[in-house]
This record gives structure tokens, sequence and C-alpha cells, in this order.
């Protein structure tokens, strides 16, 4: 069955004493990602698809972080390298 929009959900528990992430997804996004970094046991299908799974991942594999916020010349000059080597590769 596929899951609607409002009902599709990832989640992380972390098990402090392995050291391991147990991860439960509904999100086809989020499950194709999972599927090149863990071995993974499908709950659900569809069609051939998993529209649910769980797997587990190891400590280092998931990562928190800070969003980048720019300054609107950080971004200006950001946008010129890039138009700059876009222009080189041609």
């Amino acid at each position: 069955m596929a899951y609607s929009r409002e009902e599709q959900e990832t989640t992380l528990v972390f098990d402090y004493s392995t050291g391991e992430w147990n991860v439960y997804s509904t999100v086809p996004k989020h499950i194709r990602k999972l599927a090149n970094l863990c071995e993974l046991q499908t709950l659900e299908e569809e069609g051939g698809r998993p529209t649910a799974v769980k797997g587990v991942l190891q400590e280092k594999q998931v990562t928190m972080k800070n969003l980048r916020v720019l300054t609107e010349e950080q971004r200006q000059k950001a946008a010129e390298r890039l138009s700059k080597a876009r222009n080189v590769q041609k």
C-alpha cells in the first residue's frame, strides 16, 4: 500500500549501547537513499517497490550540522564564481 504524503515518515532511533541507528521509513526518496547505505528489510511493497522498510545504520553514517546562512554579498560572490566556472567549461 502506498502512503499518502501526510502519512509518510522516516524515523531514526539511536541505540547508545550498540552505537547504531535503527531506521524506519515510508518516504520513497529516503528509501532509495537508505538502500545505498545499508541492508534494508522490506516491510511492505507495492508493484515490486518497497513502500515501508527498516534497517540499521552505523553511528558515523548519520550526521547533524547547522544550515549555512549566506549574506547577500557572499551569495553574489558565489554566483560570480559559479558563472565563471561554467564559462570556462564551454
